[in-house]
């Protein structure tokens, strides 16, 4: 799957333009599963070891299809594949540092 960088010397005033940095695309990602009350929150596993600073990413299902493949799991942890747009959204707990992406899921399954 592939994205096309969209950008206009003539736009609009307050019109945004659409980038192939604000995209994600993922497969295989473990995460853990969380709910803010309004969504599911699926958090990437990270290297809490590595010395190298790492950005944790963090994926908000908002579409109900992929919400009901989600809570069909019932898992603590899943491996996810799916592609990310970049969104202002925090969940209440969001921390500061973290990317935070408006997915869409491809493939889902419960991690061991």
């Amino acid at each position: 799957m592939s994205f096309i960088q969209v950008a206009c010397d003539n736009e609009e005033p307050g019109q945004m333009s659409v980038t192939s940095d604000m995209f994600l695309q993922i497969t295989n990602r473990k995460v853990k599963v969380s709910n803010d009350g309004k969504y599911y929150i699926l958090t990437e596993c990270i290297d809490e070891t590595a010395e190298v600073s790492q950005v944790r990413n963090v994926f908000i299902v908002d579409l109900e299809e992929d919400a009901a493949k989600v809570a069909a799991l019932n898992a603590e942890y899943v491996l996810v594949g799916g592609v990310g747009q970049r969104t202002d959204y925090r969940p209440a707990n969001g921390e500061n540092g973290d990317a935070y992406y408006m997915l869409k899921i491809t493939s889902l399954s419960q991690a061991n």
